[in-house]
Protein backbone atom coordinates (compact mmCIF):
# COMPACT_ATOMS: atom_id res chain seq x y z
CA UNK A 1 0.00 0.00 0.00
CA UNK A 2 2.85 2.38 0.88
CA UNK A 3 4.48 1.80 -2.40
CA UNK A 4 1.44 2.11 -4.09
CA UNK A 5 0.87 5.63 -2.81
CA UNK A 6 4.21 6.75 -3.83
CA UNK A 7 3.25 5.82 -7.38
CA UNK A 8 0.42 7.45 -7.26
CA UNK A 9 1.83 10.46 -5.90
CA UNK A 10 4.81 10.20 -8.55
CA UNK A 11 2.27 10.18 -11.15
CA UNK A 12 0.48 13.12 -10.41
CA UNK A 13 3.77 15.58 -10.13
CA UNK A 14 5.06 13.79 -13.10
CA UNK A 15 7.53 11.77 -11.77
CA UNK A 16 8.66 8.08 -12.42
CA UNK A 17 9.17 5.81 -9.07
CA UNK A 18 12.54 5.74 -9.15
CA UNK A 19 12.92 9.94 -9.60
CA UNK A 20 10.16 10.03 -6.94
CA UNK A 21 11.83 8.04 -4.56
CA UNK A 22 14.99 10.03 -5.09
CA UNK A 23 12.58 13.37 -4.62
CA UNK A 24 11.13 11.76 -1.41
CA UNK A 25 14.66 11.19 0.00
CA UNK A 26 15.78 14.75 -0.81
CA UNK A 27 12.51 15.97 1.01
CA UNK A 28 12.97 13.46 3.64
CA UNK A 29 16.80 12.34 4.42
CA UNK A 30 16.88 8.94 5.62
CA UNK A 31 13.11 8.33 5.83
CA UNK A 32 12.92 10.58 8.51
CA UNK A 33 10.42 13.90 7.70
CA UNK A 34 11.14 16.74 10.05
CA UNK A 35 8.40 19.05 10.26
CA UNK A 36 8.78 22.76 11.49
CA UNK A 37 5.65 24.11 13.17
CA UNK A 38 4.24 26.43 16.18
CA UNK A 39 2.49 24.86 19.19
CA UNK A 40 -0.76 26.41 18.73
CA UNK A 41 -3.67 24.92 17.89
CA UNK A 42 -4.59 26.67 15.22
CA UNK A 43 -1.01 26.36 13.73
CA UNK A 44 0.72 23.25 14.85
CA UNK A 45 -2.66 21.59 15.72
CA UNK A 46 -3.48 21.38 11.99
CA UNK A 47 -0.37 20.99 10.81
CA UNK A 48 0.24 17.78 12.17
CA UNK A 49 -1.87 15.71 10.59
CA UNK A 50 -1.58 17.40 6.76
CA UNK A 51 2.11 16.63 8.06
CA UNK A 52 1.50 12.46 8.73
CA UNK A 53 -0.59 12.97 5.67
CA UNK A 54 2.56 14.11 3.87
CA UNK A 55 4.93 11.80 5.38
CA UNK A 56 2.48 8.38 4.32
CA UNK A 57 2.64 9.76 0.92
CA UNK A 58 6.72 10.04 1.14
CA UNK A 59 7.25 7.01 3.34
CA UNK A 60 8.86 8.55 5.73
CA UNK A 61 8.29 8.40 9.81
CA UNK A 62 7.42 12.02 10.77
CA UNK A 63 9.09 14.20 13.26
CA UNK A 64 7.08 17.00 14.74
CA UNK A 65 9.99 19.95 15.60
CA UNK A 66 7.70 22.01 17.84
CA UNK A 67 8.35 25.90 18.32
CA UNK A 68 7.09 27.84 21.51
CA UNK A 69 6.36 30.94 19.88
CA UNK A 70 6.56 32.85 16.24
CA UNK A 71 9.73 34.52 17.09
CA UNK A 72 11.35 30.99 17.97
CA UNK A 73 9.59 29.76 14.27
CA UNK A 74 10.66 32.91 11.91
CA UNK A 75 14.66 32.41 13.65
CA UNK A 76 14.23 28.22 12.59
CA UNK A 77 14.58 28.87 8.93
CA UNK A 78 17.97 28.46 7.68
CA UNK A 79 19.64 26.45 10.43
CA UNK A 80 18.25 23.25 9.16
CA UNK A 81 16.15 22.43 12.24
CA UNK A 82 13.37 20.98 10.00
CA UNK A 83 13.28 19.14 6.52
CA UNK A 84 9.48 21.00 5.72
CA UNK A 85 7.68 23.67 7.45
CA UNK A 86 3.99 24.65 7.96
CA UNK A 87 2.96 27.71 9.10
CA UNK A 88 2.18 31.22 8.58
CA UNK A 89 3.68 32.93 4.97
CA UNK A 90 4.67 36.05 6.23
CA UNK A 91 6.73 34.05 8.76
CA UNK A 92 8.54 32.20 6.14
CA UNK A 93 11.49 34.79 4.90
CA UNK A 94 11.94 34.33 0.70
CA UNK A 95 14.96 34.16 1.04
CA UNK A 96 15.31 30.95 3.25
CA UNK A 97 12.58 28.86 1.89
CA UNK A 98 10.15 28.32 -0.75
CA UNK A 99 6.76 28.08 0.13
CA UNK A 100 3.49 26.33 -1.40
CA UNK A 101 0.01 27.63 -1.83
CA UNK A 102 -1.33 28.43 1.37
CA UNK A 103 -3.36 25.37 2.68
CA UNK A 104 -5.64 27.16 5.25
CA UNK A 105 -6.58 31.19 6.36
CA UNK A 106 -6.93 32.10 9.89
CA UNK A 107 -9.47 35.50 10.87
CA UNK A 108 -7.95 38.11 12.75
CA UNK A 109 -10.36 39.45 15.78
CA UNK A 110 -10.61 41.18 18.38
CA UNK A 111 -12.05 40.34 21.83
CA UNK A 112 -13.59 43.25 23.49
CA UNK A 113 -13.57 43.04 27.71
CA UNK A 114 -17.00 43.33 29.56
CA UNK A 115 -18.42 46.18 29.65
CA UNK A 116 -16.34 47.60 26.32
CA UNK A 117 -18.50 48.29 23.61
CA UNK A 118 -16.74 47.97 20.00
CA UNK A 119 -19.69 47.99 16.72
CA UNK A 120 -17.03 47.21 14.52
CA UNK A 121 -13.11 46.94 14.03
CA UNK A 122 -12.59 50.33 12.34
CA UNK A 123 -13.73 51.56 16.43
CA UNK A 124 -11.21 50.06 18.12
CA UNK A 125 -8.19 52.11 17.19
CA UNK A 126 -9.22 55.26 19.35
CA UNK A 127 -6.91 57.18 21.63
CA UNK A 128 -7.00 55.66 25.33
CA UNK A 129 -8.37 52.30 23.88
CA UNK A 130 -5.63 49.18 24.83
CA UNK A 131 -5.57 46.76 22.95
CA UNK A 132 -3.80 43.03 23.98
CA UNK A 133 -1.98 40.82 21.59
CA UNK A 134 0.68 38.26 21.06
CA UNK A 135 4.61 39.22 21.19
CA UNK A 136 5.83 38.69 17.80
CA UNK A 137 2.47 37.00 16.42
CA UNK A 138 1.24 37.58 12.73
CA UNK A 139 -1.51 39.63 14.80
CA UNK A 140 1.20 41.52 16.36
CA UNK A 141 2.60 42.81 12.85
CA UNK A 142 -0.80 43.53 11.64
CA UNK A 143 -1.61 45.55 14.93
CA UNK A 144 1.72 47.37 14.67
CA UNK A 145 1.75 48.40 10.89
CA UNK A 146 -2.13 49.39 10.76
CA UNK A 147 -2.87 50.87 14.17
CA UNK A 148 -2.42 54.74 14.47
CA UNK A 149 -4.40 55.88 17.81
CA UNK A 150 -4.66 53.05 20.16
CA UNK A 151 -1.96 51.37 22.24
CA UNK A 152 -0.75 47.98 21.88
CA UNK A 153 -0.29 45.75 24.68
CA UNK A 154 2.09 42.90 24.11
CA UNK A 155 1.72 39.82 25.94
CA UNK A 156 4.18 36.42 25.17
CA UNK A 157 2.79 33.10 23.81
CA UNK A 158 2.20 30.25 26.53
CA UNK A 159 0.60 27.21 25.92
CA UNK A 160 -2.33 28.78 28.22
CA UNK A 161 -2.71 32.24 25.79
CA UNK A 162 -6.27 32.20 25.97
CA UNK A 163 -6.48 32.44 29.88
CA UNK A 164 -3.82 35.00 29.53
CA UNK A 165 -5.60 37.16 26.97
CA UNK A 166 -8.67 36.42 29.09
CA UNK A 167 -6.67 37.58 32.43
CA UNK A 168 -5.76 40.42 30.70
CA UNK A 169 -8.70 41.65 29.67
CA UNK A 170 -10.25 41.05 32.96
CA UNK A 171 -7.33 43.22 34.67
CA UNK A 172 -8.42 46.02 32.53
CA UNK A 173 -4.71 45.94 31.37
CA UNK A 174 -6.39 46.05 28.05
CA UNK A 175 -9.54 47.03 26.46
CA UNK A 176 -9.43 44.41 23.56
CA UNK A 177 -7.65 41.59 22.54
CA UNK A 178 -6.40 41.01 19.13
CA UNK A 179 -5.39 37.31 18.09
CA UNK A 180 -5.77 34.87 15.65
CA UNK A 181 -9.53 33.03 15.99
CA UNK A 182 -8.26 30.19 17.61
CA UNK A 183 -7.56 32.35 20.64
CA UNK A 184 -9.64 34.96 20.19
CA UNK A 185 -12.66 32.39 20.67
CA UNK A 186 -11.43 30.52 23.17
CA UNK A 187 -10.45 33.70 25.28
CA UNK A 188 -14.15 34.82 24.77
CA UNK A 189 -15.46 31.69 26.37
CA UNK A 190 -13.40 32.38 29.56
CA UNK A 191 -14.19 35.46 30.48
CA UNK A 192 -17.89 36.00 31.09
CA UNK A 193 -19.07 39.05 29.71
CA UNK A 194 -16.47 39.72 26.58
CA UNK A 195 -17.00 38.87 23.54
CA UNK A 196 -16.06 39.63 19.54
CA UNK A 197 -15.86 41.98 17.40
CA UNK A 198 -18.15 41.67 14.63
CA UNK A 199 -15.44 41.38 11.64
CA UNK A 200 -11.76 40.24 11.06
CA UNK A 201 -8.73 43.15 11.17
CA UNK A 202 -6.87 40.38 9.28
CA UNK A 203 -5.88 37.18 7.75
CA UNK A 204 -3.02 34.88 8.47
CA UNK A 205 -2.16 32.42 5.46
CA UNK A 206 -0.93 28.96 6.20
CA UNK A 207 1.15 27.09 4.04
CA UNK A 208 4.11 24.43 3.73
CA UNK A 209 8.14 25.53 2.96
CA UNK A 210 11.01 23.94 1.58
CA UNK A 211 14.58 25.48 2.88
CA UNK A 212 15.87 27.25 -0.12
CA UNK A 213 18.08 25.66 -2.74
CA UNK A 214 15.63 22.11 -2.95
CA UNK A 215 15.11 20.95 -6.01
CA UNK A 216 12.05 22.00 -8.74
CA UNK A 217 11.21 18.68 -8.52
CA UNK A 218 11.14 18.33 -4.72
CA UNK A 219 9.19 22.18 -4.81
CA UNK A 220 6.81 19.95 -7.32
CA UNK A 221 6.01 17.34 -5.16
CA UNK A 222 5.50 19.17 -1.82
CA UNK A 223 3.41 21.22 -3.64
CA UNK A 224 1.27 18.54 -5.04
CA UNK A 225 1.10 16.78 -1.77
CA UNK A 226 -0.18 19.76 0.19
CA UNK A 227 -2.46 20.23 -3.00
CA UNK A 228 -3.47 16.85 -2.10
CA UNK A 229 -4.16 17.36 1.41
CA UNK A 230 -6.43 19.99 0.70
CA UNK A 231 -8.40 18.55 -2.25
CA UNK A 232 -9.07 15.09 0.05
CA UNK A 233 -10.56 16.40 2.99
CA UNK A 234 -7.02 16.00 4.89
CA UNK A 235 -7.04 20.09 5.80
CA UNK A 236 -10.71 20.36 6.48
CA UNK A 237 -10.88 17.26 8.97
CA UNK A 238 -8.44 18.49 11.04
CA UNK A 239 -10.06 22.12 11.52
CA UNK A 240 -12.79 20.28 12.17
CA UNK A 241 -11.56 18.58 14.83
CA UNK A 242 -10.37 21.21 16.50
CA UNK A 243 -13.27 22.79 16.44
CA UNK A 244 -12.18 25.78 15.10
CA UNK A 245 -13.82 29.19 14.25
CA UNK A 246 -12.79 31.60 11.70
CA UNK A 247 -10.57 28.49 10.12
CA UNK A 248 -10.76 27.97 6.67
CA UNK A 249 -9.25 25.57 3.71
CA UNK A 250 -8.06 28.43 0.57
CA UNK A 251 -9.36 26.25 -2.21
CA UNK A 252 -7.53 28.74 -4.78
Amino acid sequence: MARLLRLIAALLVGLSDAAFGQTSTEIAPGGKLRVGMIAITVLGGVAEPVARFVGQKLGAAVEPVMYPNPEAYLQSFGKGEWDIAIGPRVLAPADKADSTANLWAISLVYVAAPGMEFPDIASVDKTGVKIGTILGAPSDRVLTREIKAAEIVRIPLSPTIAADAADLLRSGKANVFGADSGVGYPAAEALTGAKVVPGAFGTVLVAAALPKGRSPAAQALLATLVDEAKQTGVVQKAIDAKNLKGVNVVTK
